[in-house]
């Protein structure tokens, strides 16, 4: 089994730098693979996140060894970040890290699991450093990576029963109509976008 499986309990703070675990989890009504099949696209990311003006794949592999590109527009800014996809079961686990990061040990976590009465659990997580001598900011960092861990399912999960999915799947997005973007912090496949990184208080500027 994959280590990844196993969400690690945060550390006590210490003088030195110490990886933290922080994640958010909600029930979807919809299907592993419905829920799958919306998140991962990184073309998609356009309806979850108002910043997010274009996404796609690097050509290359799919899955483990994956490139995801981000184009994102803060407040007249243009900024890119790229994301690797470390480790993928589809329809159940995502493991990816952000290229060239401030926190080069930082790692976004994506679970997928069945729920009661047919529903899915989504839940993505954040690993991250904390630095050396920033003991007294834990709270805060985890503080705000949970924020965007729970962001990014509410908006996942409204955009999911807001219709039957079917009305999206397989159709280009100016064909989805009022599936409009919805406000949540760059938060993909568990990831959080490097300039929204606590430093010091996901991927997501």
């Amino acid at each position: 089994m994959s280590p990844w499986f196993e969400r690690q309990k945060a550390t006590q703070p210490t003088a030195e730098a110490s990886m933290h675990y922080v994640s958010a989890a909600t029930a979807i009504t919809a299907t592993r693979r419905q829920v799958w099949d919306f998140i991962k696209p990184p073309e998609n990311s356009v309806l979850i996140d108002p910043e997010v003006v274009r996404g796609f794949r690097s050509p290359g592999v799919e899955g483990a060894g994956e490139v995801q590109i981000f184009i994102t527009v803060s407040d007249g800014v243009e900024y890119v970040s790229a994301l690797e996809v470390m480790e993928e079961i589809p329809q159940e686990l995502a493991v990816t890290r952000t290229l060239g990061g401030a926190d080069p040990a930082a790692r976004g976590r994506t679970s997928l699991s069945v729920g009661d009465g047919g529903t899915t659990v989504l839940e993505p997580g954040q690993y991250f450093t904390l630095p050396a001598g920033a003991a007294g900011y834990l709270h805060e960092y985890e503080q705000q990576y949970r924020l965007f861990c729970r962001q990014y399912v509410k908006r996942v999960k409204a955009f999911l029963e807001q219709r039957p999915p079917i009305a999206w799947a397989n159709q280009p997005p100016e064909r989805w109509g009022s599936g409009k973007r919805l406000p949540v912090r760059n938060v993909r496949l568990g990831h959080t976008s490097a300039r929204r990184q606590v430093e010091p208080p996901l991927t997501s500027r």
